[in-house]
């Protein structure tokens, strides 16, 4: 039996390794996905690549994004980094089908060590890997995330061996996913993992004090303890300069409160802006529950497209409001989805299949293996009851203000992950348990499939008949757009108003009628799934079907074919484009086949867009060769990263800027409530473009960019003889507006005390050598003074050496650098080397040398033991 898993276990990864390439087949022919978020991580990270591609040297500073911030988040590579190598063999195949794969192996991992059967671990596996969620994850760029994820079950694999008292393969599975989960570098999602272990670890003390195993499960408690230092440790540098780098972002402290009262982590709206809605959960079990994702496919409007056709003779268009009026109507996307999220790309899908095994599981899985159906089911309630977020505030609010770290994550919506991995766990625990378990009798399994089979059948098909009339299929954005449209029409056209209310309920309702045609469309599919699962379960149990194997495939089969349904409307060949696009995304010219590719794809439709802001950005860059700032106000300056691939820009895009530098952009860019309050205006934002040298600035459309010079920019560094004192970071952050920056320098008055005095006197300074993370300049002043610097105050790892000499870096004009300067000085060198770095390479080396020690010596002693044993029983 064991050569026979073995056997079989080597053909189900190979199973895998097909189906990923199958699904992801573009991937065979030269063509690659197309995944926004990784687009904005190549514009981001390019100065950083090119960079260590000319010098051979890691670095971690690049001024590409937001003035300047730490590379540590943007892809940073680290010495003595073993654990990312072991990664890379385990992603073998070409991306995205390396992610698909690692899904299905890792959950087998998992599924072998509580079965030991390799025909229960290939059905759990496609149970969990077939979720809709990573595929459209995926197909959005959030590869960290995909990765973390895929970690989750083998990592709970070796927590689970150490307290089966299987130690010696326990602590090494642990330790080494352990290191992969967090070498995958998504904090959030390794948190959600351990709310779900937590559940667990609960009930396994609970069983512990019950049948008086304190011993066994202290043992194992602390090699869980050790091998998740050892994982922690072999990613040291990695940890170390995210908590350091943490410390500094939005996700942590900050002083300035005039937007907020929170100053330690996010604020609680920016928190819970997504989250799923109670009723919106059913989305697990029929994807289309709620309308989808927010941007639908054409042919989910059917209704409104025709009432759209329609209305256009039922209108006056030779009025000249109406004409335009109604082409903006007819033109402007609509949603099929109608949850109570702002937008979503689509539904947290786990399939029909694995929902219904698992809601029969929490009955029918009972005696020894109650103890896994308790922590599944209790965790999949608080995953779910979580991601309610503010439509469950009692629970939510209590996470924020007394879990640890809960408050340092956004979108709670993404709290499903823990349902989605522990919902395919107990679904296929439940086909085990209904297969093996022979204490519970045969009227017991005949009244689950039954009665629990019958309720569940039941309520789909209430569904289908009245579903229509359950749910209202609208939402407040609908009627909120509608009574735009009258406001416009009473004031244009107020005679037409009769005629624009009847049509715009009529659109409504059209609209309405897709969103029950979709549910009900999938109401249909689910029933059929479940009745097909309902259906092997009850062959097999009054022997109809006495082969164990064709049920549990064929259950696999069922839960394969659901997902990629599903799978395939959100991640399918359209994402794949040709590679030489994706590899770069940021073309200057329109070939010819840039321009074939755009007129059949509109992804590269939107490269092929943006040539024109390349173009004039690679124009400028070639043109002047000085250090210097752009501002894009075409494209969404602070969530888009096309121009830190050209030039350094006071945007960018990442999850977790510089606290300091999102105060400014909140109160000195965004133009809002409390901005226009403080008396904050554009002038005031001048101040800003003006400090942070941004010498041009890029206005215009995407065709036809124009550049305009900011000939006030104040340059790399200025000189400065006034000092005005703030009290706080609150006075700090307002001096700006207030004060001639060009002569004053904003300080905080806690650096009364060292700072010697400063007067007017003839000085200069000059940037004389850049790279990313050493700036030189020479300088001269006849007085004491201070240089300012238009570089981001960040407190860790930059040092400035004055003529060889370390001074302070003070922190000037609230979110900006500056150093005293004295009469003689000739040299500033600026030089970013964090010491988190260094430390955690070293430390990073050590704990792989104890892992490779302590694994290699446990496997002596086991294989020593082992020989005894045998020579024992020979004898």
């Amino acid at each position: 039996m064991k050569n026979k898993n073995l056997i079989f276990s080597a053909i189900a990864l190979v199973f895998f390794a097909v189906l990923s390439l199958v699904y992801n087949s573009p991937v065979l022919s030269d063509n690659a996905i197309i995944q926004p978020d990784i687009v904005n991580y190549k514009g981001s990270a390019e100065e950083m690549k090119t960079f260590e591609k000319a010098t051979g040297e890691n670095i971690y500073w690049s001024n590409a994004m937001f003035g300047g911030m730490p590379t540590y988040q943007m892809g940073a590579q680290y010495d003595n980094d073993f654990i990312k190598a072991v990664d890379k063999v385990f992603r073998f195949l070409p991306r995205p089908a390396d992610y698909i794969f690692l899904l299905f192996s890792g959950f087998f991992i998992l599924g072998m060590v509580l079965f030991k059967n390799w025909k229960y671990a290939l059905a759990g596996s496609i149970f969990f890997a077939m979720g809709a969620y990573f595929f459209i994850i995926i197909g959005a760029g959030h590869n960290a995330k995909v990765h973390t994820i895929a970690y989750f079950a083998p990592l709970v694999a070796g927590i689970i061996l150490l307290y089966q008292k299987k130690y010696l393969i326990g602590f090494i599975l642990t330790t080494l996913f352990m290191g992969l989960e967090l070498a995958a570098n998504h904090p959030q999602m390794t948190f959600y993992l351990f709310l779900v272990m937590l559940v667990y670890f609960v009930i396994e003390f609970i069983q512990a004090i019950k049948t008086k195993e304190i011993k066994p499960f202290a043992l194992a408690t602390g090699l869980l303890i050790l091998a998740s230092l050892l994982g922690a440790g072999m990613n040291s540098t990695r940890l170390m300069t995210t908590y350091e780098y943490s410390k500094e972002t939005i996700r942590g402290k900050s002083e300035m409160t005039l937007l907020q009262d929170k100053t330690s982590g996010l604020d609680l709206d920016y928190i819970t802006h997504w989250s799923y809605g109670k009723l919106e959960t059913m989305n697990l079990f029929i994807p289309n529950f709620m309308g989808g994702g927010s941007q639908p496919d054409q042919e989910n409007l059917k209704n409104y497209i025709e009432e759209i056709k329609k209305q256009q003779y039922a209108i006056d268009l030779n009025n000249e409001f109406n004409a335009q009026a109604f082409e903006y109507l007819a033109s402007s996307p609509v949603s099929t989805y109608w949850g109570d999220q702002p937008g979503t790309s689509g539904p947290a899908y786990q399939g029909a299949v694995v929902v219904f095994l698992f809601l029969l599981g929490c009955v029918l899985v009972r005696n020894k293996f109650r103890n896994y159906k308790w922590w599944l089911v209790i965790a999949t309630i608080l995953s779910i009851t979580l991601a309610w977020g503010k439509n469950f505030p009692f629970l939510t609010n209590l996470f924020v203000d007394y879990f640890p770290f809960y408050d340092k994550f956004r979108a709670v919506s993404s709290m499903l992950v823990m349902a989605e991995f522990t919902m395919p766990l107990l679904a296929i625990l439940t086909v085990y348990v209904f297969i093996k378990d022979e204490t519970l009798t045969d009227e017991f399994k005949k009244k689950v499939l039954v009665y629990g089979g019958g309720a569940v059948v039941g309520l789909l098909l209430i569904f289908l008949v009245a579903g229509g009339s359950l749910f209202s299929f609208t939402t407040e954005m609908d009627q909120l757009s509608k009574q735009q449209y009258l406001d416009l029409v009473k004031e244009y056209n107020p005679q037409g108003f009769g005629s624009w209310d009847t049509m715009l309920n009529n659109l409504n309702n059209a609209l309405r009628q897709d969103r029950i045609d979709m549910f009900k469309a999938d109401t249909l599919r689910t029933l059929i799934f479940v009745l097909l699962t309902l259906g092997l379960l009850l062959a097999y149990h009054f022997k109809k079907i006495q082969n164990s194997l064709i049920v549990v495939l064929g259950i696999g089969a069922l839960a394969l074919i659901d997902g990629w349904q599903v799978d395939k409307r959100y991640l399918n060949d359209d994402n794949y484009i040709d590679k030489m696009f994706v590899d770069n995304p940021f073309p200057t010219d329109v070939s010819s086949k840039l321009m074939e590719g755009a007129r059949e794809n509109y992804q590269i439709a939107g490269i092929a867009q943006k040539v024109p802001f390349n173009r004039t950005l690679d124009s400028l860059r070639k043109a002047d060769k000085t250090q210097y700032r752009v501002f894009d106000n075409i494209f969404s300056t602070f969530n888009d990263a096309t121009t830190s691939y050209f030039a350094h820009s006071i945007g960018g895009y990442h999850g977790a800027k510089l606290h300091n530098y999102q105060d400014v952009i909140d109160l000195y860019f965004s133009g809002s409530g409390t901005s226009q309050k403080l008396g904050i205006s554009q002038v005031h934002t001048q101040k800003i473009l003006n400090i942070l040298n941004t010498k041009y600035l890029v206005h215009g459309n995407p065709s036809s960019p124009l550049v305009q010079q900011n000939n006030e920019a104040f340059g790399n560094a200025w000189m400065v003889s006034n000092i005005k004192w703030a009290a706080n970071a609150n006075d700090e952050i307002l001096a700006i507006k207030d004060e001639d920056l060009k002569s004053t320098v904003i300080l905080n008055s806690n650096l009364k005390n060292t700072i010697k005095p400063i007067s007017t006197g003839n000085s200069s300074i000059q940037l004389t050598n850049y790279q990313p993370n050493k700036l030189t300049y020479s300088v001269s002043s006849t007085s004491p003074q201070i240089a300012v610097f238009s570089e981001i105050y960040y407190p860790h790892g930059w040092k400035i050496l004055v003529d060889g000499k370390e001074r302070e870096i003070l922190k000037a004009n609230y979110f900006l650098r500056g150093v005293e300067i004295q009469p003689g000085d000739k040299q500033i060198v600026m030089h970013f080397d964090p010491t988190s770095v260094k430390t955690g390479n070293t430390l990073t080396l050590v704990s792989v040398i104890l892992f490779v020690l302590l694994a290699g010596a446990g496997g002596f002693v086991g294989w020593k033991n082992r020989n005894k044993l045998e020579n024992k029983e020979a004898v």
